[in-house]
């Protein structure tokens, strides 16, 4: 009786379904992307797109959030169920208030719909286990560091300034990312003006660090700014238009979260800050088009770097505005086109098909440093 209770679990054991094992390689999670966005905007195969969207989400435990509007705009267009995607969005940092930047969307009851899961119990754990995830000792040293690299930045010699700071930045740099990996939105999350409350960390309170160290950053002196909080509850500080005050950095969009980023891209040279780029996209620490993006700013600086076999890159990631740059550096688009699909980037007739359905439709694409995330 023993052996035949053991057989039939046996067998109903074997017909039960088993748990999708995660994948861990982020460079099948950008293939996956790749093929949603070219089977929506290009081949107009809208089931398959959304099936590419599904199996990037699911199978991967950390997902970009910019991924998942661009996938809730899309649902939301074709009148899918577009709530699964923002609702897992606020496990990777997603808010309320980061509907506001989509212009379809400003006066709608998405955004209510969204406001009442985001205040539900499940939002509140979900944002909980997103807020539980932040290395916080590793985002306040790169706030801190931004605000060192910012003051050098605008010093009377900043050339000067920053040879001489270049090889102690790039080794502090460098031990961090050997240490927790690069400073992405996996390890430090993503901008947020209300972190540093969730968190009780003023470390955290980027805005005000900036307000604190405003006699260093700025060339002109100190005028008083006011704080004031949005609808969202965001708090910005705003410059009192009375005086003169040439302080662009002290605003509520310069976040320290692409400190990294934009240390790296003032550094003419990035290919020498780290090596191990390959692995870091693996592992989900950066995106493809962060590195793109520098590889693309770099092509400007080639008198200051090296390049060697890089100098033909020119993946034309960013804001399409820079087109007498991209005219200046031409490469044919079917050899860019080959160059961005060896890092799972759509190629640029996809690119072009993907702003225009955004600007007819009001919906918002494109993320990030120089809008890369597109």
């Amino acid at each position: 009786m023993k052996h035949l209770l053991l057989s039939i679990t046996l067998v109903f054991g074997a017909c039960l379904p088993a748990k999708a094992q995660q994948d861990t390689n982020y460079w099948h999670y950008h293939e996956l992307i790749y093929k949603a966005e070219c089977a929506i905007f290009d081949s107009n195969k809208i089931d398959a797109g959304f099936q590419y969207y599904d199996q990037a989400f699911n199978n991967f435990e950390f997902n970009y959030v910019h991924d998942l509007m661009n996938a809730a705009q899309l649902a939301h267009f074709y009148h899918r169920d577009y709530m699964k995607y923002l609702k897992r969005g606020v496990g990777y940092g997603l808010r309320p208030a980061h509907l506001s930047y989509i212009p379809a969307w400003k006066k709608m009851t998405v955004k209510k719909e969204f406001l009442e899961y985001f205040k539900s119990d499940d939002g509140k754990k979900t944002r909980q286990a997103y807020l539980a995830t932040i290395n916080q000792d590793y985002l306040a040293w790169l706030y801190h560091f931004s605000l060192e690299e910012l003051k050098y930045r605008r010093s009377p010699d900043p050339n000067r300034m920053y040879e001489e700071h270049f090889a102690k930045w790039d080794e502090e740099l460098l031990q961090k990312i050997n240490e927790y990996g690069y400073p992405g939105a996996k390890i430090i999350g993503i901008n947020d003006s209300l972190l540093y409350k969730n968190l009780n960390n003023n470390d955290l309170n980027y805005n005000q660090l900036v307000f604190k160290s405003a006699d260093s950053l700025c060339l002109a002196p100190l005028k008083p700014l006011t704080p004031m909080v949005l609808e969202t509850g965001d708090t910005i500080w705003v410059k009192d238009n009375t005086n003169e005050m040439d302080c662009p950095e002290l605003s509520y969009w310069y976040l320290g979260q692409t400190a990294a980023a934009i240390y790296m891209v003032h550094n003419p040279c990035p290919f020498k800050v780290f090596l191990n780029i390959y692995d870091e996209i693996a592992k989900g620490n950066l995106h493809p088009r962060e590195y793109t993006v520098l590889i693309d700013q770099s092509r400007m600086h080639t008198e200051k770097c090296d390049c060697g076999k890089y100098s033909t890159l020119f993946f034309r990631i960013g804001n399409f505005s820079q087109a007498d740059f991209f005219k200046k550096y031409f490469m044919p688009e079917d050899e860019t086109d080959a160059l961005r699909k060896q890092y799972w980037i759509i190629p640029l007739h996809v690119e072009r098909a993907k702003a225009s359905f955004a600007e007819k439709y009001g919906y918002r694409f494109n993320w990030g440093m120089n809008n890369c995330f597109k």
